[in-house]
């Protein structure tokens, strides 16, 4: 192998590398999941699945006071054991008390709890299930960003894979034998469990045990207690219409939804692993006061993140219903416009959470409160508003109006704090492109897989030659492709 060293761009796309191939795991489970539990289980049954995992995201969030932030912003920088060792152990005590306490009140309220999740007290048995769960994804969320402040990241991709695909397994096998959500659930928590006691060994093996601690707590608390009422409303604005949908029209309906959102919400796989890698880039450098870096790395990630978006919306536009006739069946195929709807809304959710990092790194989350309020309020009246008039398809139009609101806000801040821009000229040019590639891959005959794969192929020809003929990326954008790929040939992925 060459020893030439390896840049930074290298490096950070690198790592992207391996975040990509971890976060892919997580649609990808889904998908292949998705036709195991739609044809072995009814929709109201799926709906119940769904949710489970929703409110598992709400409550972890909460349960883990999103110090998972503050791990990431406060050691991806610190170099003292010692320092890192009561860090953490100031900040896991009160997540794992908490968790306690959330544990205890769902088994005494199990009753009124399933109605308020699901409109029905007849999943009451799940509720304790649930809460438990939450509660070792909390402690997990929390230990993880250790090592994501460590910048370990290849090593802790392998793993995420290999558990997401172990629990891919269980859900495949227990769905297949129709066993009951207890005993898929179940199954879930337990690994969840051993896998919480292995990270939390791995880190003792690392650091030394990370005792309870007040140390420092009030400070990590001021940076991530501000952010935990704009993450449930953003939770809000990114899952309640679930709910809405559950009490305006039915369960049925929450689960046909939600196997469009499957669809829809791959574009997950594009922002997602620019996001997480972003944060403890940024701070270093933040912390280092090279505002010049972090200004290119928030443009040329958004750059990459548009590039990659816009034409896989319009890609799922044209292969969701081909899509949805493999993974379900077709009381589930609600229609291509829906599937976009909710792409389009992913893309801006994507755009949102990229430039949030400009906030967090200036410190100005308190701000974020009003702002996520704003949004969560129209998405509320929005999806009272149209769910009655156009069924699922107003859920997905409220969620379009309420991230076109975070996206526009994060994006103006952010060019206020760095002075950062974004190229409208080759903004055009991509949507030119991916409109290019949906016209002339709308004449393709795509049934079954092997049509899908053509579709793919073909748009992926079109839209790069579009790119390349219209010269949307400049000599500089290109130095820094030819840069990365050199770093990738010298094994820089591997490292």
């Amino acid at each position: 192998m060459n020893d030439q060293k390896i840049t930074e761009p290298q490096k950070f796309v690198s790592n992207i590398f391996w975040v990509a191939a971890s976060n892919l795991t997580v649609p990808l489970v889904g998908l292949i999941t998705l036709p195991a539990m739609t044809r072995n289980y009814t929709a109201e049954t799926y709906a119940v699945w769904v949710q489970s995992f929703l409110v598992v995201g709400l409550l972890s969030f909460v349960l883990n006071l999103c110090l998972g932030n503050a791990v990431i912003r406060f050691l991806a920088s610190e170099d003292n054991v010692i320092k890192r060792r009561r860090a953490l152990g100031a900040m896991l005590w009160p997540v794992l008390s908490i968790s306690s306490l959330a544990l205890l009140i769902s088994v005494v309220l199990r009753q009124y709890l399933s109605k308020l999740l699901f409109a029905t007290p007849d999943y009451a048995y799940l509720v304790p299930l649930i809460f438990y769960w939450a509660a070792m994804t909390a402690t997990y969320s929390l230990l993880f960003s250790y090592f994501l402040a460590r910048r370990k990241i290849k090593k802790w991709s392998i793993f995420q894979i290999t558990l997401a695909l172990f629990q891919m397994l269980i859900i495949l096998i227990l769905a297949v034998t129709e066993k009951s959500l207890v005993w898929i659930i179940g199954s879930i928590v337990a690994v969840a469990t051993i896998v919480v006691i292995i990270v939390f060994w791995m880190i003792v093996k690392e650091i030394g045990w990370p005792k309870p601690a007040i140390e420092g707590l009030k400070g990590y608390l001021a940076f991530s207690i501000p952010l935990l009422p704009s993450g449930i409303l953003f939770w809000a604005i990114s899952f309640s219409d679930r709910f809405f949908i559950t009490y305006l029209l039915n369960l049925s309906q929450a689960g046909i939804y939600a196997a469009s959102f499957s669809i829809g919400n791959l574009i997950f796989l594009f922002y997602s692993p620019i996001a997480v890698m972003l944060l403890p880039v940024l701070s270093n450098l933040w912390e280092q006061q090279e505002i010049s870096k972090v200004r290119n790395y928030l443009k040329y990630s958004n750059k990459l993140f548009i590039t990659l978006a816009i034409p896989g919306a319009a890609g799922l536009y044209i292969l969701s219903q081909p899509l949805l006739g493999i993974f379900t069946t077709p009381d589930y195929v609600a229609g291509g416009s829906l599937v976009l709807l909710i792409a389009v809304a992913a893309i801006l959710n994507g755009m949102y959470q990229i430039n949030l990092c400009v906030i967090l790194l200036a410190r100005q989350t308190k701000w974020l409160v009003p702002v996520i309020t704003i949004a969560a309020v129209a998405n509320i009246g929005f999806n009272l508003a149209l769910i009655p008039i156009f069924g699922i398809t107003g859920a997905a139009i409220a969620a379009v109006i309420s991230y076109l609101i975070l996206a526009a806000t994060v994006m103006v801040w952010a060019r206020k704090v760095i002075s950062y821009t974004m190229s409208f000229e080759f903004l055009a040019k991509v949507i030119a492109g991916a409109l290019l590639m949906t016209l002339c891959i709308s004449f393709i005959n795509i049934g079954g897989v092997l049509g899908i794969v053509t579709a793919v192929v073909a748009g992926v020809v079109i839209f790069g030659s579009w790119m390349w003929i219209t010269r949307a990326f400049s000599s500089v954008d290109i130095e820094l492709i030819k840069e990365i790929i050199l770093g990738l040939k010298q094994g820089a992925l591997l490292k």
